[in-house]
């Protein structure tokens, strides 16, 4: 007689390996409109934004210089090319003053990457006031503005480090200091700038409604900090977050019930070095209410696959995570209707503000190597901005999506009869004797089952 017991997909990842995997992921549905564009050099996209006007904004950095596309939200068209030499851009972020959207981009300046922000205006890209804010350090301390906020006083409230290990990079760089910079918008000038020896990187920054900052960071090989600084630069605290160590830091969001939502990824052993997004949920005073790991959207080997988060953005229900999935080592897959393991695609994620998976798509331009770098939110869906090879290598793609409306869709889903196109173990490999041990059934349309059969 044989028994078969079905075991939950949250249960058996919770508790056999803490990651959380997606029982089912769509692949490119709902698009309203995408786009490649090619014109100028390509360059790494780093961070992108949907603006009050409902077009978007994009900043990428090809070699010594930083690029920013705005783009019309309705069809996807250039309205406008900025390109600034001599920076390597991080970050961009609105500024809404006299009913128009100006862009703020932050990031370094010269071979000695000091901190530099631009104003450009939002009509036509042109600079309207250019600062660098100059540190000391040696050759091989870099510094830079990753990103920042409008807080409610109308100032600007930018988070980055000085004396860092590593230039021209978004990613965490260690060796030196957080900081956090409070800059007059109409001018550029710095008003005052708190530094943090208790971490080294202030990836970004949240204002709650008391007026306070608060901003994640990390030290090397321990937990993820959280910084709390009020509106004249005075540090508050820097804490320890439990149960977060090795998760490299990427974004945060701050929700209206003033729950703070910590985004990353986390790397584990794995004979492709695999990561898994990483989100944290924790209150005010830095309590850590639940962190969750979530996998392999596409239903490959847990081993080998990576997937790198970046972006993370809240709405009145739940959370966006936004980055990317792929493999970068030996191992070779294809499980229609996705791409193979090799190809790199956009992996979004939403879950409930518990950490419960909503629903989870995959994004690919044109077949090839598509990595999502960053999203934001709009009133029917969601934007994101992509490294794509489509048309070249590092191109700036971006892709416009409904969120849940079946009318009006690019569906490129095969519709197939579901049906069983391989079993695994949980190393990956597969099987032939099914009894007595766990197998993942994996489907033809991306979906995977995981079961075990005692006899």
């Amino acid at each position: 007689m044989e028994k078969f017991i079905l075991i939950s997909l949250i249960f058996f990842n919770y508790y056999l390996f803490g990651q959380i995997i997606p029982d089912n992921s769509y692949y490119n549905e709902n698009i309203i409109w995408e786009n490649v564009y090619t014109n100028g050099p390509a360059g790494k996209v780093n961070r992108g934004l949907v603006d009050s006007d409902g077009n978007c904004a994009v900043i990428f950095m090809p070699d010594d210089m930083s690029r920013v596309h705005k783009i019309d939200g309705e069809n996807g068209d250039l309205i406008w090319t900025k390109t600034i030499e001599n920076t390597v851009g991080f970050g961009i972020f609105e500024i809404n003053d006299k009913n128009r959207v100006d862009y703020l981009i932050s990031g370094g300046f010269g071979s000695t990457q000091e901190r530099w922000m631009c104003r450009l205006n939002g009509n036509d890209g042109s600079i309207m006031w250019e600062q660098i804010y100059n540190s000391s350090g040696n050759q091989y301390e870099f510094d830079g503005i990753r990103t920042g906020v409008v807080g409610s006083d109308g100032y600007i409230y930018a988070s980055g480090f000085i004396g860092g290990d590593e230039g021209g990079t978004i990613f965490i760089v260690y060796g030196g200091q957080a900081m956090l910079m409070k800059i007059d918008p109409s001018t550029g000038q710095e008003i005052w700038t708190h530094t943090n020896d208790n971490s080294e990187y202030a990836v970004a920054v949240v204002e709650s409604n008391e007026n306070e900052f608060y901003y994640g960071g990390a030290l090397y090989d321990e937990n993820l900090k959280l910084t709390k600084v009020n509106s004249n630069g005075q540090e508050i605290w820097t804490r320890d977050l439990e149960n977060t160590f090795g998760v490299i830091p990427a974004d945060i969001s701050i929700s209206n019930d003033q729950t703070i939502y910590y985004g990353g990824h986390t790397g584990r052993e794995g004979d492709g070095e695999p990561f898994d997004y990483t989100c944290v949920s924790l209150d005010k005073e830095a309590n850590v209410n639940w962190v969750n790991h979530y996998a392999n959207p596409r239903g490959y080997s847990l081993e080998h696959i990576r997937n790198e988060l970046y972006g993370l953005k809240l709405d009145n229900d739940g959370i966006y995570m936004f980055g990317g999935t792929g493999d970068e080592g030996y191992y070779s897959a294809t499980l229609p209707p996705f791409e193979s393991s090799d190809v790199w695609n956009g992996w979004v994620l939403k879950t409930d503000f518990n950490g419960e998976i909503v629903r989870s798509d995959v994004f690919c331009h044109e077949s090839v190597n598509t990595a999502t770098e960053y999203g934001d939110l709009t009133n029917d869906g969601f934007v994101i901005f992509n490294d794509t090879d489509a048309q070249g290598d590092t191109e700036v793609g971006l892709m416009r999506i409904l969120v849940n409306n079946p009318l009006n869709t690019n569906n490129n889903k095969d519709q197939l009869k579901k049906e069983v196109i391989n079993k695994v173990n949980l190393m990956g490999q597969e099987i032939n004797n099914e009894k007595n041990q766990i197998i993942i059934e994996i489907f033809n349309d991306g979906t995977v089952n995981k079961k075990i059969t005692i006899e």
